[in-house]
């Protein structure tokens, strides 16, 4: 139960030079012994990743990739520096409560002051300008919404059988006692005791911290779900630069979901907002952060360090210092119990629950069913057997709920180019034992997929 790292992060930057030093981290136990052998297939093409690596900083989103055609076709404002702010009319200001947002007009020439970055507040350098507050949704354009076009949600299925179903097996498996056959019974690090009352308590927080699924439609007005898939493929490259933990990752992106889902920014920031996200997640999973330096400059010291903090508490503030979202990997390393914690099944799931991040269908899933859903999947690409009841046990969900998933994963993985390519490069590396190309072969073999 308890999760046991020997990660050391590695350090970005040098504090005082600014510039990317280079440094060793020990792999984690998943990676250790994911490097003793990869993931199987005859005549697999795929080449290996390249072990050299820039050391260059990962720098701002660019415009083009946030404003380009294929994402959007209208023009937002660009992101903005020193040098540029001078040139640009007016922008909206940044983390304002979604039901007032402070609009300039055209003419206005000023600049945002980095004292009042959270406030949400557009000070000019004509004091003669006046702003004046919309509200961002009103009732009576409720009608209007109706005949928008939604990324409908996707949640497991749950019908009076597979209810009995569920019920069934949670009755054949439960125990009074403690099974003095199975091993976790004499490990105190699992609290074997308490398992049950962990994960009941557990599948109840991932309903308590569940992001809007729709808060793009209904409470950004800068922002589409593109532009949060940019941004996911971003962090993805910033988790790995600083080699931290997968829980990291999935609690800043539910993070990012729920802050979102409450208030409003704009374009110009949204990066600023995945930036600081990653950085309250790793306070709260890792033993050593990424500094405040570190995290300024691998967003190309577009803002200042004031600017940084102050968006951090406010974030802290919004979300109410509520921050015990259960990610998926809880979840997965209680399903691999039923697995006897097969290595392979579960570093192909890691693969499978990281590319549900990218997608706007799982923004409100239930992490326990994305979990059960990657490992059944792992499971039927090994060629592992049945869905059996102990899995049902362990992982709270039948066979008949995990099909759809296991369909719309095998859908993403098909389309690897245009929907996680960063992550795909990523699982192709020799410490994930090439999981990536493995499902790529697998695909091609059983549906003729390139």
């Amino acid at each position: 139960m308890l999760r046991r790292s020997s990660v050391k992060p590695q350090v970005v930057n040098d504090e005082n030079n600014s510039q990317i030093s280079k440094s060793k981290s020990k792999p984690s136990e998943d990676a250790n012994s994911a490097q003793k052998q990869n993931l199987s297939h005859p005549s697999a093409p795929y080449p290996t990743a390249s072990t050299s690596r820039s050391r260059t900083v990962l720098g701002v989103v660019p415009d083009n990739a946030l404003n380009s055609q294929q994402h959007h076709n209208h023009q937002f404002p660009p992101s903005q520096n020193d040098q540029q702010s001078s040139q640009l009319k007016s922008k909206i200001p940044v983390l304002v409560d979604n039901q007032s947002v402070s609009k300039s007009s055209p003419e206005s020439d000023g600049i945002m002051e980095t004292s009042n970055l959270i406030d949400g507040i557009y000070q000019s350098h004509n004091d003669q300008e006046n702003f004046v507050l919309e509200n961002n949704i009103d009732d009576e354009d409720e009608d209007v919404e109706d005949d928008m076009i939604y990324n409908e949600p996707l949640s497991p299925i749950l019908t009076d059988s597979i209810k009995k179903e569920i019920d069934r097996v949670y009755s054949k498996f439960s125990r009074d006692t403690l099974d003095p056959n199975d091993e976790d019974t004499y490990d105190v690090t699992m609290v074997a005791e308490y398992g049950n009352r962990i994960f009941n308590y557990l599948h109840s927080l991932e309903i308590r911290y569940k992001p809007n699924p729709k808060y793009i439609e209904e409470v950004q007005d800068d922002l589409l779900w593109e532009h949060r898939a940019t941004l996911m493929d971003w962090l993805v490259q910033l988790h790995s630069r600083f080699n931290l933990l997968p829980e990291t990752l999935y609690l800043a992106v539910n993070i990012i979901d729920r802050f979102l889902s409450k208030k409003t920014i704009s374009l110009s920031r949204f990066q600023l907002c995945g930036a600081v996200a990653l950085f309250i997640a790793a306070k709260y999973e890792e033993i050593n952060v990424p500094t405040v330096s570190q995290m300024v400059y691998m967003v190309g010291n577009q803002y200042p360090r004031e600017s940084f903090l102050r968006a951090e508490r406010f974030m802290v503030e919004v979300l109410g210092f509520e921050f015990g979202w259960p990610g998926p990997m809880s979840f997965l390393r209680r399903g691999s119990k039923a697995d006897d914690y097969d290595n392979e099944i579960r570093t192909l799931a890691k693969y499978f629950l990281e590319i549900t991040i990218m997608d706007a269908r799982f923004v409100a899933s239930p992490p326990s069913w994305l979990a059960a859903g990657a490992q059944f999947l792992s499971r039927r690409m090994l060629g592992r057997g049945d869905w059996t009841e102990a899995h049902v046990y362990y992982t709270g969900y039948t066979a008949e709920q995990l099909v759809p998933l296991a369909e719309i994963l095998e859908e993403c993985c098909i389309s690897t180019e245009t929907h996680h390519r960063t992550i795909f490069q990523k699982y192709s590396e020799r410490r994930f034992k090439r999981s990536a190309c493995y499902v790529q072969e697998y695909l091609h073999e059983l549906y003729g997929v390139n």
